[in-house]
């Protein structure tokens, strides 16, 4: 029966199979080792060729003679990989060198500080400029002027430019606060509106165009007293002129106390209301005046003294 059994399954697996079953019945343990073991098969290799497979690319050949055998190439695989470049750290690093910067444009410079100026001036004027970015920035003393301005005597006058309507007034209210908070002035900005009054005319405008647009009317927005484009911010005397005593003063008496000090307005304007009013150009206008005025009073006061001299020494003749 063994023997059936053995002659029956031709594989090796099917009869190792059989073995531990018959092994099992009869409380027999076989080792591991001494089953058959299996026959492993090679597998043919080749290597890579470069020759094509496909039947296409084999040249035909005459139905008597054999194919020609392939001749395989073996096709060396080159293992060499390009070094990588090294890599250097950025503090090890040649800086490259820096182009030399443009030249800054005149409008965009500081302007110069007049004759004993005020303490807050300079602070002022950076402030301006670099804090609240106005450009074209120019600065009028018109201390010296016979007639003061409107805005009272002894003005130092600033002068800048806005890019935009609401620059503008950011610029102006920024202004504001700034000198209540660090100098504690009070200034007063002439054409800033404040929340609620643009509010209120913001209505208004609404209302007006609503009326407007139901009549069939056109609204002329030229002048609206929103959008004005020119900003004075005056902030008033930044520093007190020293007191000189009169003893025997003849002259008007009336309500209130001369105010000498110095003073210092900020005129905001937009590009294109700057060129329409031409403050600059009022304003160097006069001093241009005053000076030519002092220079001819200089030159005939001198004129008189080398006359007086001259008829002093024709005398003493």
């Amino acid at each position: 029966m063994n023997r059936a059994l053995m002659r029956g399954p031709l594989c090796h697996a099917c009869r190792r199979d059989v073995i531990r079953t018959f092994s099992s019945f009869c409380g027999v343990s076989i080792p591991r080792h001494s089953l058959p073991s299996s026959r492993y098969t090679h597998v043919n290799t080749r290597a890579f060729s470069s020759v094509p497979r496909l039947r296409s690319d084999i040249p035909s050949s005459s139905p008597g003679s054999p194919p020609p055998a392939p001749s395989y190439k073996n096709v060396q695989i080159d293992n060499e990989t390009p070094a990588p470049s090294q890599h250097v750290p950025w503090y090890l690093q040649e800086e490259t060198p820096i182009a030399e910067s443009q030249p800054v444009l005149s409008r965009d410079h500081l302007p110069e500080l007049p004759e004993d100026p005020p303490a807050i001036l300079p602070t002022l004027l950076e402030y301006t400029f670099k804090d609240l970015g106005l450009d074209n920035l120019k600065l009028f003393d018109l201390r010296h002027l016979e007639t003061p301005p409107a805005l009272g005597a002894n003005v130092i006058m600033i002068i800048g430019t806005a890019r935009s309507v609401k620059h503008l007034n950011v610029a102006a209210d920024r202004l504001c606060r700034w000198l209540r908070s660090t100098y504690k002035l009070s200034p007063y900005a002439d054409g800033l509106l404040g929340r609620n009054e643009l509010k209120i005319k913001l209505r208004r405008k609404a209302r007006r165009a609503r009326i407007a647009s139901q009549s069939g009317a056109i609204v002329d927005e030229k002048d609206d007293g929103i959008t004005t484009g020119w900003i004075c911010v005056n902030a008033g005397v930044v520093e007190e002129a020293p007191v000189v005593e009169q003893e025997d003063f003849q002259g008007f008496e009336g309500f209130g106390a001369i105010n000498a000090g110095t003073r210092v307005v900020v005129q905001m304007f937009t590009e294109d209301k700057r060129a329409e009013v031409d403050l600059d150009g009022l304003w160097q206008g006069n001093l241009d005046r005053a000076r030519r005025q002092k220079q001819r009073e200089l030159e005939s006061a001198n004129a008189a003294g080398t006359e007086n001299g001259a008829t002093q020494q024709s005398q003493s003749q």
